[in-house]
Protein backbone atom coordinates (compact mmCIF):
# COMPACT_ATOMS: atom_id res chain seq x y z
CA UNK A 1 0.00 0.00 0.00
CA UNK A 2 1.10 3.57 -0.63
CA UNK A 3 2.18 5.81 2.25
CA UNK A 4 -0.27 8.33 3.68
CA UNK A 5 1.76 9.38 6.71
CA UNK A 6 5.52 8.98 6.29
CA UNK A 7 8.86 9.85 7.87
CA UNK A 8 11.75 9.97 5.41
CA UNK A 9 15.33 9.99 6.67
CA UNK A 10 17.75 11.28 4.03
CA UNK A 11 21.01 9.69 5.10
CA UNK A 12 24.25 11.59 5.22
CA UNK A 13 25.85 9.05 2.89
CA UNK A 14 23.14 9.77 0.31
CA UNK A 15 23.22 13.57 0.31
CA UNK A 16 26.88 14.31 1.13
CA UNK A 17 30.29 13.11 -0.01
CA UNK A 18 31.75 11.65 3.18
CA UNK A 19 35.26 11.65 1.69
CA UNK A 20 35.24 15.46 1.39
CA UNK A 21 34.34 17.76 4.31
CA UNK A 22 31.22 19.90 3.83
CA UNK A 23 30.48 18.59 0.35
CA UNK A 24 26.90 18.05 -0.85
CA UNK A 25 26.06 15.47 -3.50
CA UNK A 26 23.70 17.82 -5.31
CA UNK A 27 22.52 15.35 -7.95
CA UNK A 28 21.59 12.72 -5.39
CA UNK A 29 19.92 15.25 -3.10
CA UNK A 30 17.92 16.79 -5.94
CA UNK A 31 16.90 13.38 -7.25
CA UNK A 32 15.58 12.33 -3.83
CA UNK A 33 13.69 15.57 -3.37
CA UNK A 34 12.24 15.42 -6.89
CA UNK A 35 10.81 11.99 -6.07
CA UNK A 36 9.33 13.24 -2.81
CA UNK A 37 7.86 16.27 -4.59
CA UNK A 38 6.36 14.09 -7.30
CA UNK A 39 4.65 11.89 -4.72
CA UNK A 40 3.57 14.85 -2.59
CA UNK A 41 1.99 16.70 -5.52
CA UNK A 42 0.11 13.61 -6.71
CA UNK A 43 -1.10 12.11 -3.45
CA UNK A 44 -0.87 14.83 -0.77
CA UNK A 45 0.45 12.66 2.08
CA UNK A 46 1.71 13.89 5.44
CA UNK A 47 5.52 13.86 5.26
CA UNK A 48 8.24 14.59 7.80
CA UNK A 49 11.81 14.79 6.49
CA UNK A 50 14.84 14.17 8.67
CA UNK A 51 18.38 14.32 7.32
CA UNK A 52 21.76 13.11 8.51
CA UNK A 53 25.05 14.89 9.02
CA UNK A 54 27.40 13.16 6.61
CA UNK A 55 30.45 15.23 5.77
CA UNK A 56 29.02 18.17 7.71
CA UNK A 57 28.02 17.23 11.27
CA UNK A 58 29.76 13.83 11.45
CA UNK A 59 32.98 15.31 10.10
CA UNK A 60 32.89 18.13 12.66
CA UNK A 61 32.35 15.71 15.54
CA UNK A 62 35.25 13.52 14.42
CA UNK A 63 37.51 16.56 14.06
CA UNK A 64 36.56 17.84 17.52
CA UNK A 65 37.06 14.44 19.19
CA UNK A 66 40.59 14.23 17.82
CA UNK A 67 41.52 17.48 19.55
CA UNK A 68 39.34 17.52 22.68
CA UNK A 69 38.17 15.04 25.29
CA UNK A 70 34.57 16.28 25.11
CA UNK A 71 32.29 18.52 23.07
CA UNK A 72 32.60 21.97 24.64
CA UNK A 73 30.43 25.02 24.05
CA UNK A 74 32.30 26.37 21.03
CA UNK A 75 32.24 22.86 19.54
CA UNK A 76 28.45 22.76 19.92
CA UNK A 77 28.31 26.02 17.97
CA UNK A 78 30.58 24.66 15.25
CA UNK A 79 28.52 21.49 14.82
CA UNK A 80 25.25 23.41 14.80
CA UNK A 81 26.61 25.84 12.19
CA UNK A 82 27.73 23.03 9.89
CA UNK A 83 24.38 21.23 10.17
CA UNK A 84 22.40 24.40 9.58
CA UNK A 85 24.39 25.01 6.38
CA UNK A 86 23.40 21.55 5.12
CA UNK A 87 19.80 21.95 6.30
CA UNK A 88 19.38 25.22 4.42
CA UNK A 89 20.53 23.53 1.22
CA UNK A 90 17.95 20.77 1.76
CA UNK A 91 15.27 23.33 2.58
CA UNK A 92 15.96 25.41 -0.53
CA UNK A 93 15.64 22.42 -2.86
CA UNK A 94 12.42 21.36 -1.14
CA UNK A 95 10.89 24.82 -1.52
CA UNK A 96 12.14 25.16 -5.09
CA UNK A 97 10.41 21.85 -5.89
CA UNK A 98 7.07 23.17 -4.63
CA UNK A 99 7.06 21.54 -1.19
CA UNK A 100 5.93 23.87 1.64
CA UNK A 101 8.74 22.84 3.97
CA UNK A 102 9.45 24.38 7.38
CA UNK A 103 12.73 23.88 9.23
CA UNK A 104 13.08 22.85 12.88
CA UNK A 105 16.73 22.42 13.93
CA UNK A 106 16.80 19.63 16.49
CA UNK A 107 18.49 21.84 19.09
CA UNK A 108 15.38 24.06 19.08
CA UNK A 109 13.03 21.21 20.00
CA UNK A 110 15.39 18.98 22.02
CA UNK A 111 17.17 19.78 25.28
CA UNK A 112 19.04 16.48 25.49
CA UNK A 113 20.20 13.76 23.13
CA UNK A 114 17.24 11.59 24.11
CA UNK A 115 14.79 11.80 21.21
CA UNK A 116 11.93 10.74 23.47
CA UNK A 117 12.26 13.97 25.47
CA UNK A 118 11.96 16.38 22.52
CA UNK A 119 9.01 18.70 22.02
CA UNK A 120 7.40 17.62 18.74
CA UNK A 121 4.48 20.05 18.99
CA UNK A 122 5.87 22.30 16.19
CA UNK A 123 6.16 19.29 13.87
CA UNK A 124 2.63 18.10 14.65
CA UNK A 125 1.34 21.65 14.10
CA UNK A 126 3.08 21.84 10.73
CA UNK A 127 1.48 18.59 9.61
CA UNK A 128 -1.95 19.75 10.75
CA UNK A 129 -1.51 22.95 8.74
CA UNK A 130 -0.42 21.18 5.56
CA UNK A 131 3.32 21.82 5.80
CA UNK A 132 6.25 19.42 5.51
CA UNK A 133 8.42 19.76 8.63
CA UNK A 134 12.16 19.18 8.33
CA UNK A 135 14.64 18.43 11.10
CA UNK A 136 18.04 16.77 11.37
CA UNK A 137 20.68 15.20 13.60
CA UNK A 138 22.26 17.96 15.65
CA UNK A 139 24.36 19.03 18.62
CA UNK A 140 22.60 19.95 21.86
CA UNK A 141 23.99 21.26 25.15
CA UNK A 142 23.09 19.29 28.28
CA UNK A 143 25.85 20.09 30.83
CA UNK A 144 28.18 19.38 27.91
CA UNK A 145 27.78 19.00 24.17
CA UNK A 146 25.95 15.89 23.01
CA UNK A 147 24.77 14.56 19.66
CA UNK A 148 21.15 13.74 18.95
CA UNK A 149 20.91 11.22 16.13
CA UNK A 150 18.80 11.76 13.04
CA UNK A 151 17.94 8.06 13.14
CA UNK A 152 16.64 8.40 16.72
CA UNK A 153 14.62 11.45 15.72
CA UNK A 154 13.15 9.60 12.73
CA UNK A 155 12.04 6.64 14.84
CA UNK A 156 10.57 8.77 17.60
CA UNK A 157 8.74 11.08 15.16
CA UNK A 158 7.31 8.03 13.39
CA UNK A 159 5.83 6.96 16.73
CA UNK A 160 4.59 10.41 17.72
CA UNK A 161 2.74 10.99 14.44
CA UNK A 162 1.72 7.32 14.07
CA UNK A 163 3.25 7.06 10.61
CA UNK A 164 2.46 4.10 8.41
CA UNK A 165 5.86 4.31 6.66
CA UNK A 166 9.40 4.97 7.84
CA UNK A 167 12.10 5.02 5.17
CA UNK A 168 15.86 5.36 5.61
CA UNK A 169 17.26 6.49 2.25
CA UNK A 170 20.93 5.66 1.68
CA UNK A 171 23.50 5.55 -1.11
CA UNK A 172 23.13 1.77 -1.56
CA UNK A 173 20.11 -0.36 -2.47
CA UNK A 174 19.55 -1.49 1.12
CA UNK A 175 21.35 -3.62 3.69
CA UNK A 176 23.98 -5.70 1.91
CA UNK A 177 25.44 -8.99 3.14
CA UNK A 178 29.15 -9.82 3.20
CA UNK A 179 28.96 -10.73 -0.51
CA UNK A 180 27.37 -7.42 -1.43
CA UNK A 181 23.95 -8.97 -2.04
CA UNK A 182 20.77 -7.21 -0.95
CA UNK A 183 19.11 -8.60 2.16
CA UNK A 184 15.38 -8.36 1.42
CA UNK A 185 14.07 -8.71 4.98
CA UNK A 186 15.57 -8.49 8.46
CA UNK A 187 13.87 -9.45 11.70
CA UNK A 188 15.15 -9.41 15.28
CA UNK A 189 16.42 -12.97 14.97
CA UNK A 190 18.39 -12.29 11.79
CA UNK A 191 22.13 -12.76 12.22
CA UNK A 192 23.55 -9.70 10.50
CA UNK A 193 26.84 -10.02 8.64
CA UNK A 194 27.27 -6.97 6.45
CA UNK A 195 29.81 -5.00 4.53
CA UNK A 196 31.23 -2.35 6.85
CA UNK A 197 32.06 0.97 5.27
CA UNK A 198 35.10 2.92 6.40
CA UNK A 199 33.53 6.37 6.42
CA UNK A 200 32.96 8.04 9.76
CA UNK A 201 29.56 7.77 11.41
CA UNK A 202 29.30 8.90 15.00
CA UNK A 203 25.74 7.66 15.56
CA UNK A 204 26.01 3.93 15.01
CA UNK A 205 26.12 3.27 11.27
CA UNK A 206 23.95 0.66 9.56
CA UNK A 207 23.82 -1.76 12.53
CA UNK A 208 22.64 1.06 14.77
CA UNK A 209 20.06 2.06 12.18
CA UNK A 210 18.64 -1.46 12.03
CA UNK A 211 18.46 -1.83 15.81
CA UNK A 212 16.77 1.55 16.18
CA UNK A 213 14.28 0.81 13.40
CA UNK A 214 12.81 -2.04 15.44
CA UNK A 215 11.56 0.59 17.92
CA UNK A 216 9.26 2.24 15.38
CA UNK A 217 5.56 1.40 15.36
CA UNK A 218 5.36 1.97 11.59
CA UNK A 219 4.10 -1.00 9.61
CA UNK A 220 6.33 -0.36 6.60
CA UNK A 221 9.97 0.24 7.60
CA UNK A 222 12.65 0.11 4.94
CA UNK A 223 16.32 0.87 4.38
CA UNK A 224 16.62 1.62 0.70
CA UNK A 225 18.37 3.48 -2.06
CA UNK A 226 17.57 7.17 -2.41
CA UNK A 227 16.93 6.41 -6.07
CA UNK A 228 13.94 4.22 -5.13
CA UNK A 229 12.07 6.58 -2.81
CA UNK A 230 9.10 7.06 -5.12
CA UNK A 231 8.86 3.31 -5.66
CA UNK A 232 8.74 2.75 -1.90
CA UNK A 233 6.19 5.52 -1.39
CA UNK A 234 3.76 3.95 -3.86
CA UNK A 235 4.10 0.61 -2.08
CA UNK A 236 6.65 -1.32 -4.13
CA UNK A 237 8.90 -3.89 -2.46
CA UNK A 238 12.29 -2.18 -2.65
CA UNK A 239 15.31 -2.15 -0.38
CA UNK A 240 15.46 -4.02 2.91
CA UNK A 241 12.26 -4.35 4.92
CA UNK A 242 12.54 -4.38 8.70
CA UNK A 243 10.17 -6.99 10.13
CA UNK A 244 9.29 -6.66 13.81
Amino acid sequence: MSCKNVVIKLGGSLITDKSNPRTIKWDALKNAIDQIANYYSRFGPKIVIVHGGGSFGHYEVERIKKNKSFIDKISVSEIQESMLMLALAVLKLLVDSGIPALLHPAHTICNTNDAKSCNYTPIIRDLDNGFVPVTYGDAVFDSEGKIISGDDLSVEISNVINSDCLFFATDVEGVLDEKGKLIREINKNYKITIINKAEFDVTGGIIGKINKAFNSSSKNIRILSGEKLFNALIGENVGTKIIK
